[in-house]
């Protein structure tokens, strides 16, 4: 029943939700990296390098098992999905430079999930493992649930304008049915799933921990503004949790590997919004100060 559930649903609605995002985007926004180079050359840095990598060690120094340590890698190596740009939108952040990203990441992660959960795979499960990540396949796999869903939804855009204007029901249907099904797996597997889940609890919240930090002061460091390192941070922290269910469920065909998703879809939320809530915190203290300077 179980497997039923994780092999149907989650790629049916995967498909859905990137298609959803491709109602949302034109080519312009691919073109937007050329505008935005520094900003966006350090995120995807972030998202594609040095989080994966972070998540990799949280998974070696907490000694985890293969199917939990190539969870945690697989949802650090994500690229953000559209609720990153919704959350980037309402907090008024730069939407385009979130757009930005999360197309381009999501393009890229085509190349580079495979590559890292193969490499976790084959270092933490050794030379016995009986579990194994083809790469081509998996890039091949992902490609027809990413790139041809989300060029599907361009086309669709561009030769039936009025279809863009139901995106965001396509994409909030299509999230919550995927949580409804994780939760409704996770209660039939009852006990083992929370002791399982347990295991990862800590791990992952230094994974977010590292994440919005890093997503926020490295850009800073480098010279990228309050605002767009502020989005920057969100692309990080939010991560496409379906594509990480759907490499879990259906790739790897184990629950065990979705664990860290399903923590981390409890707190990604709220820690994203909060960066929002202070760049616009700070932006009002800004302007405050700037009009009492005025008089």
């Amino acid at each position: 029943m179980i497997e039923t559930v994780v092999t149907t649903v989650v790629p049916f609605f995967m498909f859905t939700l990137m298609f959803g995002m491709g109602l949302s985007l034109t080519t312009s926004d691919f073109k937007r990296v050329l505008i935005f180079p520094k900003a966006t050359l350090i995120g995807l840095f972030l998202q594609l390098m040095i989080l994966p990598a972070i998540g990799f060690a949280l998974a070696y120094t907490f000694e985890l098992s293969a199917m939990l340590a190539v969870g945690l890698v697989a949802i650090a190596a994500c690229p953000g999905g559209s609720t990153s740009n919704m959350v980037v939108h309402m907090g008024k952040g730069d939407t385009a430079l979130s757009i930005t990203l999360t197309a381009t990441a999501t393009a890229v992660t085509l190349f580079t999930l495979p590559v890292w959960i193969s490499y976790t795979l084959a270092f933490f499960g050794g030379a016995d493992s009986a579990v194994e990540m083809p790469i081509l396949r998996t890039a091949a796999q992902l490609s027809l649930f990413t790139v041809v869903p989300v060029g599907l939804g361009m086309f669709m855009r561009k030769y039936s304008p009025i279809l863009a204007t139901k995106e965001a029901i396509i994409s909030k249907v299509s999230t919550l049915a995927v949580i409804i099904a994780f939760l409704s797996a996770g209660f039939m597997e009852g006990e083992r799933i929370l002791g399982g889940a347990g295991l990862v609890v800590i791990p992952s919240l230094l994974f977010v921990l590292a994440a919005v930090v890093l997503g926020y002061t490295i850009p800073r460091l480098s010279g990228v503004s309050k605002k767009d390192s502020s989005t920057i941070a969100v692309e990080t922290t939010l991560k496409n949790v379906l594509l990480s269910l759907f490499l879990a469920t259906n790739s790897l065909n184990s629950m065990e590997a979705a664990y860290s998703t399903g923590v981390l879809m409890l707190v990604m939320m709220p820690v994203a919004a909060g960066v929002m809530v202070a760049f616009n915190h700070s932006n009002r203290e800004k302007k405050e100060i700037e009009k009492i300077s005025v008089y």
